[in-house]
């Protein structure tokens, strides 16, 4: 007995359709683009400035200033002194969260939590050595 055989079975609506397909399919979209060009450069830098003090309302002249972006690490973002005043300003900063420390010649110190400095925004921030 030969059990080898083919079977073939077609359905009376296999028979009676016939299914075209294209295998290379043609996108065809169209998009409106917009370009606007400002003459204006957009700026979104921030700026900390303030004053530093020592203990008793004094300020503190040429007090050194670090901030470190993030964390405090082993190289500052940015180094400035204090002028005879006291005040500071530290400007042209992409916004983010800073870490500031600051220290005069006599030994005093300060470092800050983290600054948050917004786009467009001027952060006022006093510094106390002690």
């Amino acid at each position: 007995m030969d059990l080898k055989r083919e079977s073939i079975q077609f359905n009376s609506q296999d028979l009676d359709q016939e299914q075209n397909m294209d295998v290379n399919p043609v996108q065809l979209n169209t998009q409106s683009i917009r370009i606007f060009i400002n003459n204006k450069e957009n700026d979104f830098s921030g700026k900390i400035s303030g004053v530093t003090y020592l203990e008793k309302g004094k300020v503190a002249a040429n007090a050194k200033i670090e901030l470190f972006f993030g964390c405090k690490s082993d190289s500052p973002v940015l180094r400035t002194n204090s002028d005879n005043n006291g005040n500071y300003v530290i400007d042209n900063l992409p916004p983010g969260f800073y870490i500031m420390v600051a220290r005069n010649n006599d030994g005093f110190k300060y470092q800050s939590h983290y600054i948050k400095v917004l786009p467009c925004q001027n952060v006022h921030h006093s510094i106390l050595l002690k």
